[in-house]
């Protein structure tokens, strides 16, 4: 079977030697350079818009830096209204038990975590079909049914259809799938370190500012106001995208460039790949690229890996997260609105590992560390290496096995509420530190089979992120806090060499990044 190709110039960097030579040949839209003397005057003109060359100006990394920084801050604005609206119902869980007679602590669990589920598959569809029909009509699409959906959940009449519609709204997210995407497509891999860190702080803010607006927004008005308010502010945004976005993949532009040179043309027989009508193998190609991500996680060992250790991650993140104001209500008393403040100290150590990637990821790829030093490439010239990227993830192995036990047994022997605030900052740090570079990597080594790339790996943290939290009453009623956190710090010490093991051993575990179709 064929493999399905990386990108070159990701493969080559990560080459150790001259073995760079087994390489397969890099992945284009043209075929033949030059058109034959056969060809017809509109097949050479389709030919000629298939090798345009790297400086085409329609091409996004050839864009200005202006604007692929304001596309850079719409996405971040989107992502920070979808995190918003995620996190914003959490203090409001008590008051719409109590508006419909629920006292089930399970379906107050699932109420907060449900999005965590529909966000399991919606990147099995929405990177996908990004890479056949493009970025921006499936970001558009998806951000509409994400607002209808989140608008009806404030209209719900019982509890079982406000976990439904959170469901469809989690599963409508395109968001957290395509950012990384889009971000590849308009920055050279030296430069991509920055804004992939951009893209994850500022939606970060939604994790603090959430909370906090919800406590207060159930507290004075009414919990249905959470969801009418965030789908008016989605909706905002949802026009800015559209006035400010513009195609990014290019294969899809220049099929577009290729459609408009050859009007009568309905495909090109050498880049079917990407130029074909809406025929029968269109819906084939489509039905592959939806199963895509499954192939890659079934083949590619270092996707489940890396998969494994953000899907930990972010089960202990969640469960944290849903459990936070339930607690803090029921060990110091905090009211709905003080509970909500509690997600600050959460969002203060996200935003202090988004900061750090910042300055680090674009460092590390061209230093490394004394054992992780840049490719040489024909004794010549040093290439970067995606495995360099990895490498601000060291400190949170350390410090997240810290903030659980910490957590745990602050909250067991009632010590100051500030303690545990402490260790949740620590858990945040963690886990913004690691995700950033994690995608940064997948992005390096898929290249423009990122998003689906992106999209193997996001299922496994939600899976993940949706069932642990619905454990935690039954673990911490069993186990107590102190030991409970203690079980969860041992097995994330179980997976916590898995990076460490891409950055010091490339060469055995860049064999793994095979991905067969």
């Amino acid at each position: 079977m064929a493999k399905l190709e990386t990108k070159p110039s990701m493969v080559m960097a990560s080459s150790e030697s001259s073995a760079g030579s087994n390489v397969p040949p890099p992945c284009t839209l043209s075929g033949p350079s030059t058109a034959t003397e056969h060809e017809s005057p509109e097949k050479q003109s389709g030919r000629a818009v298939l090798d345009a060359d790297d400086t085409d100006p329609s091409l996004p990394q050839n864009w200005s830096s202006k604007r692929k920084w304001m596309i850079v801050i719409v996405l971040s604005l989107m992502s920070l209204m979808v995190n918003m609206s995620l996190v914003i119902c959490a203090p409001a869980s008590s008051a719409i038990a109590e508006d419909f007679g629920n006292h089930d602590s399970f379906l107050s669990v699932i109420y907060i975590t449900v999005t965590n589920l529909g966000q399991v598959i919606s990147p099995l569809y929405v990177g996908p079909l990004s890479e056949r029909l493009g970025r921006m009509p499936v970001c558009h699409f998806f951000n509409l049914l994400f607002l209808i959906f989140t608008m009806v959940a404030g209209f719900s009449n019982s509890f079982p259809m406000v976990i439904v519609f959170r469901f469809l709204a989690g599963s409508s997210i395109a968001s957290i799938c395509l950012n990384p995407a889009i971000t590849g497509d308009l920055f050279a891999i030296k430069k991509r370190g920055s804004a992939m860190s951009i893209t994850s702080m500022i939606p970060i803010l939604g994790s603090a500012v959430g909370p906090i607006a919800g406590g207060y927004i159930t507290q004075y008005l009414s919990w249905r106001w959470t969801f009418w308010l965030m789908a008016i502010t989605t909706g905002g945004v949802s026009i800015l995208m559209a006035l400010v976005l513009k195609e990014s993949y290019v294969p899809v532009i220049r099929r577009k460039a290729l459609k408009k040179a050859s009007p009568n043309r309905e495909r090109v027989s050498s880049t079917s790949k990407y130029f074909t009508g809406w025929n029968r193998a269109t819906v084939k190609a489509l039905v592959l690229l939806v199963i895509r991500p499954f192939v890659i996680l079934s083949s590619s060992r270092i996707a489940v890996l890396m998969g494994l250790y953000l899907a930990v991650l972010f089960a202990y993140i969640s469960l944290v997260a849903a459990t936070l104001a339930t607690i803090f209500q029921e060990v110091y008393g905090f009211s709905e609105s003080q509970s909500g403040l509690v997600y600050i100290a959460l969002t203060i150590g996200t935003l202090s590992g988004a900061l750090m990637c910042n300055f680090t990821l674009d460092y590390f790829l061209q230093r490394g560390l004394p054992l992780t030093k840049p490719v040489v490439n024909d004794g010549t010239a040093a290439l970067p290496r995606p495995e360099n990227r990895l490498i601000p993830i060291i400190p949170a192995m350390l410090a997240f096995p810290v903030g659980l036990l910490l957590y745990g047994w602050s909250l067991q022997q009632r010590f100051h509420w500030i303690v545990p605030t402490i260790a949740t900052v620590l858990c945040g740090f963690s886990l913004s530190s690691s995700t950033t570079p994690i995608m940064n990597y997948l992005v390096d080594v898929f290249g423009d089979r990122a998003a689906s790339a992106v999209a193997a790996v996001l299922p496994l943290r939600y899976i993940a992120g949706a069932f642990l939290p619905v454990a935690a009453p039954y673990m911490y009623a069993t186990l107590g806090y102190g030991w409970g956190n203690s079980l969860l710090a041992f097995v994330l010490c179980v997976v916590a060499p898995i990076p460490l093991l891409v950055i010091v051993q490339p060469q055995r575990m860049r064999a793994l990044t095979e991905v067969r179709s």
